[in-house]
């Protein structure tokens, strides 16, 4: 019996993620629930229904077949998700003449989604680029995480993933260890106690993953931290993330990555209040003066924004 999971969609042509030119697949699961969390969309490992307003002619329709009293289109959330039956009902996308009601998240297999990745091999090959699983989080869905990577690295095609490392050794080593060129994975707070209050688990099992990593993995391994305003953004995090990282031979790059406020439009189309709405990117002369503090180890290729 195959694998199947629920995936979002492949980016192509992304240059964030990996070096060269690379497909990006987003994944749905993930153990963490950051609050910042760039693709809320991703976390639920199920199918979700959201709501397109730029595409939404307020015809009325889903609000009449909705039988959960999800849907208000005239009320500042026109979608309520957390009122919503999900794809069990879904008589809202149905009935949509404008496809502004959207089920995100479609049932695949590793055979299925690598067919698709196999078309652009020589895209991979021409700028050095390759595969790159991204969520959620791959770790989430270890089984099809590592299948997936397994039949790109027998047909040559670089693999890499971005995770948060909050998942147990054994699938650390089937996933990464076992079945990848190039490891992203970022450090949220290096106060276990904080970590926890921002992702909803404790930092010590991945700092472990972290060591351990650099005695087994033979690649490169790039960290990237997300600043979040007020909660992880001093200095003094930035500057004992980067001791911490000192010693990790394998970790050769840290991205710096400034605020996105853009996410508040997805948690918008899902219905759901976003506690960083408002809050603002940090200012250039700030982010220079982190980046500068992971300069000041002399021992990373640092960058701010992550761009390869």
């Amino acid at each position: 019996m195959s694998i199947k999971t629920y995936m979002k969609e492949i980016e192509e042509s992304a240059v964030h993620d990996g070096p060269g030119t690379r497909s990006l697949v987003f994944l749905k699961g993930c153990a963490l629930r950051c609050k910042w969390c760039q693709n809320p969309e991703l976390i639920d490992p199920q199918p979700q229904i959201w709501l397109h307003e730029v595409r939404c002619v307020k015809c009325g329709r889903c609000e009449e077949v909705c039988p959960a009293d999800a849907i208000h289109l005239d009320a500042k959330f026109r979608f309520d998700s957390a009122k919503c039956l999900g794809v069990s009902c879904s008589k809202c996308v149905e009935v949509c003449p404008e496809n502004a009601m959207e089920i995100v998240g479609h049932e695949v297999t590793p055979e299925e989604v690598f067919k698709k990745l196999q078309r652009y091999k020589i895209f991979y090959e021409n700028s050095g680029g390759g595969v790159t699983l991204s969520g959620g989080d791959p770790l989430f869905v270890h089984e099809f995480s590592a299948e997936l990577l397994r039949l790109c690295r027998e047909d040559y095609i670089p693999t890499a993933i971005e995770t948060a490392l909050f998942a147990n050794y054994d699938i650390i080593r089937k996933v990464i260890i076992d079945n990848c060129d190039h490891l992203l994975c970022d450090i949220k707070h290096m106060d276990s106690d904080k970590h926890k209050e921002g992702t909803g688990v404790p930092n010590e099992l991945i700092l472990e993953n972290y060591k351990r990593l650099n005695e087994d993995f033979k690649h490169e391994i790039t960290v990237r931290i997300p600043l979040i305003p007020g909660y992880n953004d001093d200095e003094e995090n930035i500057r004992r993330t980067a001791e911490f990282l000192v010693p990790l031979q394998q970790v050769t790059r840290i991205d710096l990555l400034p605020f996105n406020f853009l996410a508040a439009t997805k948690y918008h189309v899902l219905g759901v209040d976003w506690c960083y709405t408002g809050a603002e990117r940090q200012s250039d002369e700030y982010l220079k003066k982190l980046h500068a503090i992971i300069d000041s180890f002399d021992r990373f290729k640092s960058t701010i924004g992550g761009l390869w």
